[in-house]
């Protein structure tokens, strides 16, 4: 295992299920959640996990991923 391996298992990790409701996304689409609107009823959850992660990893303070070049990063 590569040091990039270990690196990105640990980002995986960390934002795994980041902001899970504690619901899942059949529940979601079917009560017309406002993630489920948000997401086209298309892996809602999976998705807002995502999407929550780059948020964060997109404030100064907390990208971990800033030093990388655009092919690291990618």
């Amino acid at each position: 295992m590569t040091n990039w391996d270990i690196f990105s298992y640990i980002v995986a990790a960390a934002c795994h299920d980041i902001e899970h409701p504690g619901l899942n996304n059949v529940f979601l689409v079917a009560k017309k959640d406002k993630l489920a609107n948000r997401y086209n009823d298309i892996s809602v959850l999976e998705n807002h996990h995502a999407a929550t992660a780059f948020d964060i990893l997109s404030q100064e303070e907390f990208n971990i991923l800033s030093h990388l070049s655009t092919a690291e990063y990618k």
